[in-house]
């Protein structure tokens, strides 16, 4: 027996009583798995310090170290216990390892309602200026601008002016 090959559009309806359609590949959809792989590939990750337990960003400049050097954390965290406060309640980030850093990206990963600048300008991170020691708002996030650590440690007006500051805030 022979076979029998045709592309004529006429035979061919005669063989077949129903449509034919090609249908393309759809490219495949990725897994759950793979899709929690990519989102956390572009969320950005930080380092810090602190638990972040009441959404309390504080910001510093330390070039060389990890987190901070050792007297400024006794500083900070004698700070945060005149507020009432412990490490695990804030997160402390050194954004020397994150010059791209902006507020958003900050605001994004922390959910930060409180965010202390010590020594770094607000517009490295895209903010508006605010007078130094003196609390302002940004979309819905309470800013405080100071001194660095090492300004308030060796300085004792810079030290009162923040205290006055940081009371209240």
């Amino acid at each position: 027996m022979s076979e029998l090959l045709t592309k004529d559009s006429t035979a061919l309806s005669l063989l077949f009583d129903e449509e034919l359609y090609l249908i393309k590949a759809k490219p495949s959809m990725p897994s759950f798995a793979q899709a929690m792989e990519e989102k956390q590939e572009l969320a950005p990750a930080f380092d810090y310090l602190g638990e972040n337990n009441r959404f309390f960003l504080l910001l510093l400049e330390a070039p060389g170290v990890k987190h901070l050097l050792e007297a400024h954390l006794e500083v900070l965290s004698k700070i945060l216990q005149a507020k009432g406060l412990e490490l695990k309640d804030v997160a402390i980030l050194n954004l020397t390892h994150y010059p791209d850093a902006n507020f958003r990206v900050l605001k994004d990963f922390f959910s930060c309602s409180k965010v202390c600048l010590f020594g770094i300008p607000p517009n490295q991170l895209s903010l508006p200026d605010f007078p130094s020691n003196e609390p302002g708002d940004f979309e819905g996030t309470k800013v405080l601008t100071t001194f660095s650590l090492s300004e308030l440690i060796q300085t004792q007006h810079k030290k009162v002016a923040f205290w006055n500051a940081m009371k209240n805030f």
